[in-house]
């Protein structure tokens, strides 16, 4: 037997006798003693770890057979998907208009801002064509619909997509419709509309509050834009499935106004459905300062706002990366048919071909060069813990050669997420009383993400030698801190973790 690759061990927070495991290849995670883990560490029986506690610790993939080869095992499954001819995933860039004037967008481009084409009906035609054609063996359809702003657009959204999804059905194919959309067209009526025609899903963005965001993302008559896309999301949200919505920040002053916008959410009973994410800054400070991220500090800050919402590694790289790069039967195509394989590159970016009229695609260099891209050899991918769950992250960043959010953490804020998930998450495994007002970001949040004065850390130092609830109190009391008994019995279970362990 052999430790996984792939497992992060810390010390647990709330008592030193015991550490947090997680496993990336597996998604598993689990509380464990001092002694099991170094027996995860090193696989060393003299340790005297029992034969069923090494049996459920190799059901986690903790610890492995020793002639496995998890990073040969996780190529082939990355190629395998790279070359699944199951799914067939487009991107339809339908017009490169947009109805805002935003000051951080990526899109303005000298082709971008002067080309007012709308998709012909020649164009959609072509491209139902080419579908229609490569169905063979195909079980899940995904198409998403980019921009510009895809509502301007809107009529040759629906005539196209009602082609699609129509065809579909006909065959018997799953259909996964999504939309990356401003929100400021996103009316009551047009979602219904989408949802007839498969589009349950979105990307949208704000740019902070109401203030911020009017500030850096206006209508192109001047006029705000905060209280309709806001509003438009309440008065839609029953015709949707999810919104990945990504809130833009440029410094750290924009925080606050990312947990605020949280905040509203939650109060319009809207944190079920959107997904809330920090969007990364243009740029990157070189050293520590007052205002300005460095990659470093943005990393821990975007996953400490992902834990918030309860969202683990596997799940924010999921929403984090939208890419076609990866797979070999995914493309985007523009108004004009010209063919992309990422979306930073659309407009004047570099093309990889081009769709012909009668529904064939002609690649160039570029999209053999793009076929050729695999992250699981990257130098600085390879031997890094998080590959199973990131897969190399944003293929634009690695071309730039900017780093990865993952790639970017200190081990000190590592430790901070690995605990602060695997308590969240197994803490809603067993449905534990009092773990609702956690989620609300109440006080037992901050002590669940590691976020608490020093006071309170001798508090949790002194409490893991206390069994008795009575004394938890006591200590509390002791340490002048405001918490609730629903609160302490709560840190009880945190502080002797018995039920939460493996």
């Amino acid at each position: 037997m052999k430790p996984s690759r792939y497992n992060f061990v810390y010390p647990y927070q709330f008592n030193k006798e015991y550490s947090v495991v997680y496993n990336s290849l597996n998604d598993t995670a689990g509380i464990v003693t001092s002694r099991e883990a170094e027996f995860i560490k090193s696989c060393d029986r003299s340790l005297g770890i029992h034969d069923t506690k090494a049996e459920a610790f190799q059901k986690k993939g903790f610890i492995i057979d020793d002639n496995i080869s998890e990073l040969s095992a996780l190529k082939v499954e990355y190629l395998k998907s790279k070359f699944d001819t199951k799914i067939l995933s487009l991107v339809i860039v339908p017009t490169y208009q947009c109805n805002l004037d935003c000051a951080c967008c990526y899109e303005k481009l000298s082709y971008s801002t002067t080309d007012n084409t709308v998709m012909s009906e020649q164009v959609q035609d072509s491209i139902y064509q080419w579908i229609s054609l490569n169905l063979n063996g195909v079980e899940r359809m995904e198409i998403s619909w980019h921009g510009g702003e895809p509502l301007v657009a809107l009529d040759a959204v629906k005539r196209l997509g009602t082609l699609l999804k129509r065809l579909a059905d006909e065959r018997g194919i799953q259909y996964d419709g999504m939309m990356s959309t401003n929100g400021y067209l996103l009316e009551e009526t047009t979602v219904k509309a989408l949802q007839a025609i498969g589009i349950t899903r979105y990307k949208m963005s704000l740019d902070g509050c109401r203030e911020n965001h009017d500030s850096r993302k206006r209508h192109k008559d001047g006029s705000p834009t905060y209280d309709v896309i806001l509003e438009n999301i309440e008065k839609s949200i029953q015709y949707i499935d999810e919104i990945d919505l990504r809130i833009n920040i440029m410094n750290k002053e924009d925080l606050k106004d990312a947990y605020e916008i949280v905040s509203i959410l939650r109060e319009k009973g809207l944190l079920e459905k959107v997904v809330p994410r920090l969007g990364k800054p243009a740029d990157f400070a070189e050293i520590e300062n007052d205002v300005t991220f460095t990659r470093e500090e943005f990393s821990c800050e975007a996953i400490k706002y992902s834990l918030q919402q309860g969202i683990g590694p596997a799940i924010f790289s999921k929403i984090d990366c939208f890419c076609q790069i990866n797979r070999i039967n995914g493309i985007i195509v523009d108004g004009h048919g010209t063919l992309f394989k990422c979306v930073s590159d659309t407009g004047d970016g570099q093309s990889c071909g081009k769709l012909s009229e009668d529904g064939s695609l002609v690649y160039n260099k570029n999209y053999y060069a793009y076929g050729l891209n695999n992250p699981m050899e990257l130098e600085l991918c390879e031997p890094c813990p998080f590959l199973p769950v990131c897969i190399g992250e944003c293929a634009a960043d690695r071309k730039e050669g900017r780093p990865c959010i993952f790639g970017s953490l200190s081990e000190e804020c590592k430790a901070q997420y690995i605990n602060a998930y695997v308590v969240k998450r197994l803490l809603k495994r067993l449905k534990t009383e009092g773990f609702s007002s956690a989620q609300e970001g109440g006080k037992m949040d901050a002590f669940i993400m590691g976020e608490y004065n020093a006071a309170a850390a001798k508090f949790i130092r002194n409490a893991a030698s206390t069994y008795m609830l009575g004394d938890l109190i006591a200590l509390a009391e002791k340490n002048k801190l405001d918490l609730c008994n629903e609160e302490l019995e709560l840190l009880m279970q945190l502080i002797q973790p018995t039920e939460l362990a493996i």
